[in-house]
């Protein structure tokens, strides 16, 4: 059998002729004498190079263990942000001295884990809701929407009683101090002051569920300390009294937690009491609003009949004059009316007051210049009179009588001496009756004329009494009302 030194195999199938076997690229040659040490001489440049790559190798490996060394080692060093804190923990217990065991902002420097860690939280919260613990559930609309607050208020009755439930599932409630039910929404701050005390007592995954429960029951005592109307009061009563009662738990608990704030969002009493109660307030406005309206009515009047601002200062003085005046202070109450009168006719008074001033001042200077007419008469007559007195006085009866009878609407009746004690009954003829009724009527027409118009006609007469105690009509003060 022949074999082909291309294919010493004999893999080429059977037909195939065999390809050309391609020249040898190199060629290696041992000389006769050399041997083993030929060979060696040979490969030592292959052992050289696989030697130099082997150290290389190990060098590079060394240099990574000790840079994972070093990673390893820096991996425990952290930097606190500021506004977090937390401990060191060394083989998971807390380390450090004591009151130096809380982190403070900055970079620290420490074991890696796991042979320590360092534990950064957060160290305040804030604007915490709660917002279902003490509110009403909601309530579907008929197209399933829910309910605003205010629909539900609009929508409910006196027979609308609460769901029970849990929290977000059924009515939540306060009993205040008068037994009344009471809702609200609360919102509560709070810092970690004492990382130690704190990552003993709770985990840090609890904290609000734990600060919660703690809001939860001081605001369960401090509803039960106020009234309904101090619990739905503009002011936030409630907030502050929770946050203290709230604290003290905390304290007590030692926990390290420090509330800095609980107020309430929403504060009200039930939907079907707010319900009516909406409209006692409304009707409050309204009386607030009528109040000020009344107010400025009457400095509105005031003003008309003092001006300006003078009517504040008049009140004054004739509040004190009658103040005095019922006392019994004659003297006083005759001082202080007078500077009352000298202060209504200063120049800065005026509207109504001004105007009763000028018709008074008016109705004196006519009434002194009827007197100044009645004087000169009389002393034009005095030495008539003291000639001849009767002849005057019978001159004077007989003008008097003339006067009387030519007045169209009086009666002369005539009647014996000899009837004595006999009473006569007479009646006026109707022409007459009717003429003073007529004459009557005109002078109320023309006394209602003359006050619509300002003038002098007799004003405040109303007020004389003739008497009896009445209005000061004497300069000493002994007749006024009060006064006795």
């Amino acid at each position: 059998m022949t074999i082909d030194p291309n294919d010493p195999l004999g893999e080429t199938p059977g037909g195939v002729p065999p390809q050309p076997r391609r020249a040898a690229s190199a060629r290696f040659d041992v000389g006769a004498g050399q041997g083993e040490e030929s060979l060696r001489e040979a490969l030592d440049p292959a052992t050289n190079s696989l030697g130099e790559a082997l150290k290389l190798s190990y060098r590079i490996l060394q240099l990574g263990i000790v840079v994972l060394i070093g990673a390893f080692l820096l991996s425990g060093f952290k930097s606190v942000n500021e506004g977090d804190t937390g401990v060191r923990t060394l083989f998971g217990a807390i380390a450090g001295k004591d009151g130096e065991q809380q982190l403070e902002p900055g970079f620290q420097p420490f074991w890696p884990y796991p042979i320590g860690d360092l534990i950064v939280f957060s160290q305040s919260t804030k604007g915490v809701p709660m917002t279902q613990e003490f509110w009403p559930a909601g309530r579907q609309q008929g197209d399933m929407r829910q309910k605003t607050l205010q629909e539900q208020i609009d929508s409910a009755t006196p027979d609308s009683g609460l769901k029970p439930g849990g929290v977000g599932v059924g009515d939540g409630s306060l009993l205040t101090k008068d037994g009344d039910i009471a809702h609200t929404q609360l919102e509560f701050s709070y810092e970690i002051v004492d990382a130690v005390r704190y990552l003993e007592a709770i985990s840090p995954t609890d904290t609000v569920e734990f600060v919660k429960a703690a809001v939860r029951q001081a605001a369960v005592e401090a509803a039960s300390g106020l009234t309904l109307a101090e619990f739905t009061d503009s002011r936030d009563i409630l907030g502050p009294v929770v946050a203290e009662r709230a604290q003290r738990t905390l304290d007590r608990l030692n926990v390290g937690i420090r509330l800095t704030s609980v107020t309430t969002s929403e504060r009200m009493a039930p939907f079907a009491v707010e319900n009516r109660y909406r409209d006692v307030q409304t009707g409050r406005e309204n009386a607030k609003s009528t109040v000020e309206r009344a107010r400025q009515d009457a400095a509105r009047e005031l003003t008309a009949v003092a001006g300006g601002e003078v009517y504040a200062e008049l009140l004054k003085q004739i509040r004190e004059y009658e103040e005095l005046l019922g006392a019994g202070r004659k003297a006083d109450a005759e001082a202080k009316l007078v500077e009352l009168g000298k202060r209504m006719e200063a120049p800065d008074v005026g509207g109504d007051v001004a105007q009763i001033i000028a018709r008074a001042k008016a109705s004196e200077a006519a009434l002194r210049a009827g007197l100044e007419r009645d004087l000169r008469r009389l002393e034009s007559l005095a030495p008539s009179f003291r000639e001849s007195g009767a002849q005057i006085v019978r001159q004077l009866w007989i003008d008097a009588v003339r006067e009387v009878l030519e007045d169209p609407l009086a009666e002369i009746y005539a009647g014996p001496d000899a009837l004595g004690s006999v009473a006569l009954r007479l009646t006026s003829s109707n022409e007459i009756m009717q003429a003073r009724r007529n004459a009557e009527i005109a002078r109320q027409k023309v006394q209602q004329a003359a006050r619509d118009a300002g003038t002098f006609f007799a004003p405040n007469s109303e007020q004389i009494s003739i008497d009896k105690a009445g209005r000061v009509l004497k300069r000493d003060a002994s007749g006024a009302i009060g006064k006795n």
